[in-house]
């Protein structure tokens, strides 16, 4: 009967150990994924564009503590197609896709897609050491 209650113990521990050590990982990833994000944008060719496209990347907390939302664009890098046109578009997307005008020049999808083994294993040591531990 002991061993019983000693497994559901810790079976009922395992959802707060994971969430809470899986948290600072994928917050650790979520930032290292970010700055991998500006530092591609730095080595693009400079212009008023990429330093602003460059500010506006940042990763926001979402609606519980696993988590994580790397963002770049918004309101930073909004601007009216023509002024006074009142037609707006973000031009964090003609730099990640290209337009009629100019080639595409990616920072955002690529850096993820070039990391994104070494973050999923980051993650999944992150639950094996809380597995390991007990």
């Amino acid at each position: 009967m002991a061993d019983n209650d000693d497994l559901d113990a810790y079976l009922q521990s395992l959802p707060d150990k994971i969430t809470e050590h899986l948290s600072d990982v994928l917050r650790e990833q979520a930032f290292r994924l970010s700055d991998a994000q500006r530092e591609a944008l730095r080595s693009l060719e400079q212009s008023p564009e990429t330093g602003a496209l460059e500010a506006s990347c940042t990763v926001a907390a979402g609606a519980n503590d696993l988590e994580y939302f790397v963002e770049a664009g918004g309101d930073m890098t909004t601007k009216e197609v023509r002024e006074g046109s009142g037609v707006e578009y973000d031009y964090s997307l003609a730099f990640e896709f290209g337009t009629s005008r100019q080639p595409a020049r990616p920072f955002f999808y690529s850096t993820y897609n070039a990391m994104r083994d070494e973050m999923q294993k980051a993650i999944e040591d992150a639950v094996n050491e809380v597995l390991d531990d007990d």
